[in-house]
């Protein structure tokens, strides 16, 4: 829960404060919390590469270890937000936040993958 609420809060201070990015303790915050991200999704890759898993979205692991990677990609696009915007970094920051809808769609409509979903997540819609 942390590891989510420590990057909304940095991004609610740039909608905030554009040009908070510049600020140290903003840096320093994204940096420390992109180190640990680093760290932490670096041993879930190495555990879903040890066990084998290819459906990674059915694991919890997974899941986690997704949702990760997309922190640490919108946190390196957090960083000197203050300046103009380029169009990659805007079409990586839409990619970014269309992905999660556009996979759980995908795992809705398949229904091959919705059988293999855990008891809990098929009363989902």
């Amino acid at each position: 829960m942390v590891a989510y609420a420590i990057p909304a809060n940095l991004c609610l201070l740039i909608a905030i404060i554009p040009h908070v990015t510049e600020t140290l303790l903003w840096r320093r915050i994204a940096k420390l919390h992109m180190l640990i991200s680093t760290a932490v999704v670096s041993m879930m890759g190495w555990t879903l590469y040890k066990e084998r898993i290819i459906n990674i979205f059915q694991q919890e692991e997974g899941r986690e270890f997704s949702g990760l990677m997309l922190i640490l990609v919108w946190l390196l696009l957090c960083q000197h937000s203050g300046s103009s915007i380029g169009a990659l970094r805007l079409s990586v920051a839409v990619a970014i936040t269309i992905f999660p809808f556009v996979a759980w769609l995908y795992y809705y409509i398949n229904k091959e993958l919705r059988t293999s979903w855990p008891p809990h997540c098929k009363a989902a819609l």
